[in-house]
Formats: C-alpha cells, structure tokens, sequence
C-alpha cells in the first residue's frame, strides 16, 4: 500500500502531491526525511506517518515538535488517519489522499474544443483589435459635428480597448488561481468577435431605427438576440478557461447571464409608463448616413404632421 500526501495552498487548493511505495514517511525541515518541507516553522523531524501492520490504517505520530501537529484544526500527538484529513504542521498543510477510493470516469473530450484551436492566435488578436478600433474611430467620426482630429480621438478609444480587454484578463487570472491554463489569447479573441458582433447589431439597430421606426415590439426583439448573444458567450469562455461538467457550466452561464439582463429588463419594466412627471428626452440625432430610405419632401413633411395632428385630436375628442 502506498502512501499519498497532497501539498495543499493556505485555501486547501492541491498544489502538489508526493508517493511513498514503503510503509512509513518521515516529514521534517531535515534533508534526512522521506519528505522535506521549506518552512521554518517545521522542525528538523517533525512528523512521521505509517502504516498499522495490524489493522493497515495510517497512523501519525508527532515526533515531540515546537508547533505541533493539527490534523482537521484539532491539536494531536498522535492519532489514526482517515482519507482526506488536512494535517496542518508550522504554516504547510498536507492532505491525506485514499489510493483505493474509486475516481470518477473522465470527461468526454468534445470537439469544440478541437474545433476552437483556431482562436489561439495572435496575428488574429491583433487583426480583431484592429477592427474594433476602427469601427470605433469610425462612430465617432460619423457622430460628430465638428472638425474631427484622429490623434484627439485615438486615446479615449484605444481607453475603451483596455477596458473591454478587463474580461478575458480576468478570466486568464482566475484560471491561473486555480491552477489551470490561462488560454489568454482565446480569452481576447473571443471578447473581441463578441465586441464586434454588438458593434454590428449597434450599426444595424440605428439603420432600422432611422428609417423604419418599429414599435415596441422591436426592444423586446433586441433583449432577446443580447440575451442568446450573452449566454453564448459566457457558456464559450467558461469552456476555454475551466474544464467542467455540461450541467455547471450551463447553470453557471445562466445565472452570470440572468444577474447582467436582469437590471436592464427591471429598468426597461419601470421607465415604460405613459406618464413621467420627469420626462427623459433623448436628444441624440442620427447622421444622414443613416439614411437609407430616401428623402422626403418639405411639403409632403408638413402634410404628413398635419395628419398625424388631426389624428391626435380626433383620438382625444373620443
């Protein structure tokens, strides 16, 4: 029987694990011991775990230390291990690991994430940064009424870069915490493909907007579309950052998704009635470039408005 100790993080995150094919383990400071430890608060010889010939249990015993010896927060000299004990000596933690404990069966390895290799490439972060920067030159531009200055505007742009790159960072971090793979570049590559799929929507809204003005109907339409959007895209940075079952995956991008829509469906329920006291006024106009459907003339203008004043007061008067 073999002996497996797990080096544990001061959160019990394994870090690293060490097996003994003989019946006992001296750990200690000391060079001399089956397992040596870097931490000063750990005597020369501090701790020594076997097996019980007779009822083959593992068993420890403190080889009269300064700090002692805490097997699940509790003081002992020396005491019968079961598996999973955390034994804590000085500031190092040590797990004891059952070798005979069945392990679960492995994941099914699925080919999105063959079919997602693609990512992993740097030129295409670079091309992606590229055209987000220019869309978003290119907004301000068409937005603005003045003289438009590249070298004035390049700074806030290149801001909102840094601050859309927060996310796959964030995610590479919390990979690196838990011991994985940061995959780093499929972090950006995506946020990116993400980013750039709402610049289009964004694009696509103001055209329809501009010259078909749809009802009300069209922002539940455009809820719907961001929520898939959004869904999709937390499900796909979970599968490149964690290897985890379906289920949590799938309850884990639900629940990030419903905290984020969440807040703009409540607002949207509550600034959607017929009477403000405060009324709130959008005041952005559209550049003509937004225009697709032609023209109208002065006169049919006026006589348009008309109509639709005549239409108001016989609305009222019923």
């Amino acid at each position: 029987m073999a002996i497996v100790l797990e080096l544990l993080s001061r959160k019990n995150m394994p870090l690293k694990h060490y097996k003994f094919d003989q019946d006992y383990v001296c750990v200690g400071r000391d060079f001399n011991n089956d397992l040596r430890l870097d931490d000063p608060y750990v005597c020369p010889s501090h701790m020594l775990v076997a097996i019980d010939p007779e009822s083959g249990l593992l068993m420890v015993n403190d080889c009269q230390s300064t700090n002692g010896i805490k097997i699940n927060n509790k003081f002992m000299k020396h005491a019968t291990l079961q598996p999973n004990d955390i034994i804590k000596i000085g500031r190092t933690r040590l797990r004891i690991i059952d070798t005979k404990a069945p392990l679960p069966k492995a994941m099914p390895l699925s080919e999105l994430e063959e079919n997602l290799s693609w990512l992993n490439k740097a030129f295409l972060a670079v091309c992606l940064s590229f055209a987000c920067l220019s869309y978003l030159l290119l907004s301000k531009y068409i937005g603005t009424v003045s003289e438009f200055k590249i070298i004035a505007a390049l700074p806030s742009e290149l801001g909102q870069l840094a601050v859309i790159s927060l996310w796959p960072l964030s995610f590479a971090v919390l990979a690196k915490v838990v011991k994985k793979e940061s995959h780093l570049i499929n972090q950006i590559n995506l946020t990116l493909i993400i980013t750039l799929v709402f610049f289009v929507l964004n694009l696509l809204q103001s055209f329809i907007m501009f010259n078909m003005n749809p009802g009300s109907w069209f922002m539940w339409l455009e809820l719907v579309i961001v929520g898939l959007i959004i869904v999709g895209f937390l499900w796909l940075s979970l599968f490149i950052a964690f290897h985890q079952p379906p289920i949590r995956r799938n309850a884990i991008a639900l629940l990030m998704s419903t905290l984020i829509l969440a807040p703009l469906v409540i607002f949207g329920f509550f600034n959607s009635d017929d009477f403000s006291s405060r009324p709130s006024y959008n005041l952005t106009l559209l550049p003509p470039a937004y225009n697709i459907s032609g023209s109208v003339e002065t006169t049919v203008f006026i006589d348009k408005t008309q109509a639709l004043f005549k239409r108001v007061d016989q609305q009222k008067s019923k």
